[in-house]
């Protein structure tokens, strides 16, 4: 079995603690959720933004692009669009961070207005270690995940685990009104950190919670559509009312 490590773990402690050691508190990353589309003149300089703020930062950010909010295009998947729904994304560029509410009225807000000062709105520590290993056989195409980490003390007894796997250096084309407003035509785009399929469901499977530890096991098949050395899987856990991402 060839095996492909592309290891991306959200939340995730640099080192897992025995069951009489938990932290109470875990490092914090930032789940940035991007709403976007091919046809959206304005999204570039969305994802502009995103990048600024990604390089400036001292919080580890993990970044999933969603094709929902202005148009289908090809990446477009049905699960970007109930997440979009939830998240109170009216259109695009849009983004959220760790489904917390830190501008406005709804979760979802313009790439535009994330600063320090807002991202400083989600919690300073989170309340769980999230741990990825996974192994991908490439005659097959099927990969093995685990999924596991800890839970800090006082937490609930099961949680809402998400997995799912997107993909990088995407070419196609990009409306992108400061190249084209007067020409009307489509740029050649490079498409990153797509949100490709969900291994489960959109909003995740329970998890149960033992000891303040939890562990779970998928097999997923990869579409032949897709590149595997381009992938990442991506795992986060959120409570039972779905937000915010801890």
């Amino acid at each position: 079995m060839k095996k492909i490590y592309l290891v991306l773990g959200l939340l995730c402690a640099t080192l897992v603690a025995s069951a009489q050691e938990v932290p109470t508190s875990f490092p914090r990353k930032y789940l940035i959720e991007h709403f976007t589309g091919d046809q959206c003149g304005y999204c570039p300089e969305g994802m502009y933004s995103i990048v600024e703020y990604t390089q400036k930062t001292s919080t580890p950010c993990i970044w999933v692009s969603h094709h929902h909010g202005y148009n289908q295009d090809e990446y477009t998947i049905p699960e970007s669009a109930k997440i979009a729904s939830a998240c109170g994304a009216q259109g695009a560029p849009q983004m959220a961070i760790n489904r917390t509410k830190v501008m406005g009225t709804t979760i979802a807000f313009h790439p535009g207005y994330l600063t320090a000062t807002v991202a400083d709105k989600c919690e300073r520590e989170a309340l769980a270690s999230v741990v990825i290993e996974h192994s991908y056989n490439a005659e097959t195409r099927t990969m093995d995940i685990t999924v596991s980490g800890q839970v800090a003390e006082g937490g609930e007894e099961s949680y809402l685990l998400t997995v799912l796997v997107k993909e990088n250096r995407l070419v196609g084309k990009q409306a992108d009104y400061n190249y084209s407003w007067k020409t009307g035509t489509w740029k050649e785009y490079m498409h990153a950190r797509v949100a490709r399929g969900f291994v489960t469901p959109q909003f995740g499977d329970t998890v149960v919670v033992e000891n303040q530890a939890y562990s779970k096991t998928f097999t997923y098949t990869v579409s032949e559509k897709w590149v595997a050395e381009n992938c990442n899987v991506v795992a986060y856990i959120t409570p039972l009312s779905k937000k915010p991402v801890i």
